[in-house]
């Protein structure tokens, strides 16, 4: 770690505004891609078909994210940060270019597992190396701007979709973030020192509690296409007893995602831990298919779609920011307050969705986001408190890797929306709708299963 002046100049002549730089470019790839990503969706489905499938798009990228996030710590320490953010910046920008040539929805599956490994390795070597090069006085500055990235991604994030959208050219898209990608790799290669690996005090990487978990989400995911009910309940069972037999697996792991209290939901950290799972699961399902929703409704524009997911996400930092300084107190409150709001707005998708309500569904994504940013400092913040001194470090960092795993469950768990008047090779094939609309007048939403 390199000590320097607590100062804008002093970080310039250090030499090290540089590093900082490349990092911000790391977690902007990252943060940006789920809302540049759904507000397209429509387009992607317009032109390629693959309904059915839409909701893999945000599995693929969760799922690569967190087996190549967990593998961060070790491989860095093997390969060095450098290198590795290279390697990361690789795959992204691979997976990039294959979704944007994917004249199938099979490829664009292929992409967008490849660009969740470069994200999630982007995402967790950035945090690493902020700790790592960088002063503990920097931090805070540091982890601000890191905040300020992420509502930057919010905001731009479905301008830069709709944009390309509405030019009915989704696939530059891609290509876009595939150069920004291969930007940041020269960046890696001229402003990021090298490292001498260090094998011998490399800690071990536990795969099988991974793997189980990506099998049990795409089991899961796999029951939302099944051709019969029975083989969807079945499949949604087995995927649940997955996610259970991951978590038994991970506590006996020599390296753990998650406290050893994740099953023991008596336990603070095993309820906030649950808490932030069932959260990420219930609010998953507007943002994976809202722009669709709401082309099939109301004909919305992709980057008004965009603007409306975006509205959820400005919400839960505004209510973050807002109760940033509540006392200890309130953290009791704040959950079940926090709690209430996304429970009352994931119900009220339930109504105002096949009541074609377009007030209402705003209503409900602003209610999710608000209640999620009330609650979600303050079940961190208990987590911290009543974890024991050396799993701290764990219970801080595990409701990021959790929430990862909820919204590819919760994707995963998301029913398509289908209509019987669709040409049937439309869920899986690339098959035109009139550019009008997605629905035939003939299949009002109200007749949909």
């Amino acid at each position: 770690m390199i000590h320097h002046n607590n100062t804008w100049r002093g970080l310039y002549a250090s030499g090290l505004l540089g590093r900082f730089v490349v990092l911000c470019v790391g977690i902007w790839l990252h943060a940006v891609d789920t809302l540049v990503t759904a507000t397209i969706a429509p387009a992607i489905v317009d032109d390629i078909g693959g309904v059915a499938y839409i909701n893999w798009t945000v599995i693929l990228y969760e799922v690569g994210a967190i087996l190549a996030g967990a593998a961060v710590p070790m491989l860095a320490q093997r390969i060095g940060i450098k290198r590795l953010l290279q390697l990361a910046a690789v795959a992204y920008a691979t997976g990039c270019v294959i979704a944007g040539f994917a004249s199938s929805m099979s490829f664009l599956l292929l992409g967008r597992l490849a660009q969740g490994m470069g994200g999630g390795m982007l995402l967790t070597l950035c945090y690493l190396a902020i700790q790592t090069w960088f002063d503990p006085t920097w931090w805070s500055r540091q982890f601000g701007i890191v905040a300020v990235i992420w509502g930057m991604g919010s905001l731009l994030g479905p301008l830069i979709g709709g944009i390309f959208a509405a030019l009915h050219s989704w696939r530059m898209t891609f290509f876009a973030f595939a150069a920004q990608a291969a930007v940041l790799w020269a960046m890696a290669l001229l402003w990021l020192p090298a490292q001498t690996p260090s094998q011998s005090s490399a800690r071990s990487f536990s795969v099988l509690p991974l793997l189980v978990l990506s099998a049990a989400t795409m089991l899961i995911a796999g029951s939302s296409v099944a051709s019969g009910i029975r083989m969807s309940i079945l499949g949604c069972v087995l995927g649940a007893l997955l996610l259970y037999l991951a978590a038994r697996l991970d506590r006996r792991a020599s390296s753990r995602l998650f406290p050893a209290r994740l099953l023991d939901f008596r336990h603070p950290v095993g309820a906030g831990l649950f808490m932030v799972f069932a959260l990420s699961v219930a609010t998953t399902g507007f943002w994976a298919y809202g722009p669709l929703i709401l082309k099939i409704l109301f004909g919305t524009q992709p980057i008004i779609a965009g603007y409306i997911l975006a509205g959820e996400a400005v919400a839960w930092s505004l209510a973050t920011v807002a109760v940033s300084r509540a006392p200890v107190s309130a953290d009791r409150w704040l959950i079940r307050s926090g709690a209430t709001l996304v429970a009352l707005g994931a119900g009220g998708f339930a109504l105002a969705v096949p009541a074609g309500l377009l007030a209402g569904i705003i209503l409900c994504a602003l209610l999710q986001g608000l209640g999620f940013g009330l609650c979600w400092p303050s079940i961190v913040h208990r987590m911290a408190r009543c974890s024991d001194e050396g799993e701290r470090p764990l219970a801080v960092t595990s409701p990021e890797t959790m929430q990862r795993i909820g919204y590819a469950v919760g994707a995963a768990a998301v029913v398509p929306p289908t209509c019987p008047d669709w040409p049937p090779a439309f869920q899986s094939q690339p098959q035109r709708l009139p550019r009008s609309g997605y629905l035939p007048p003939s299949c009002p939403w109200s007749s949909l299963p």
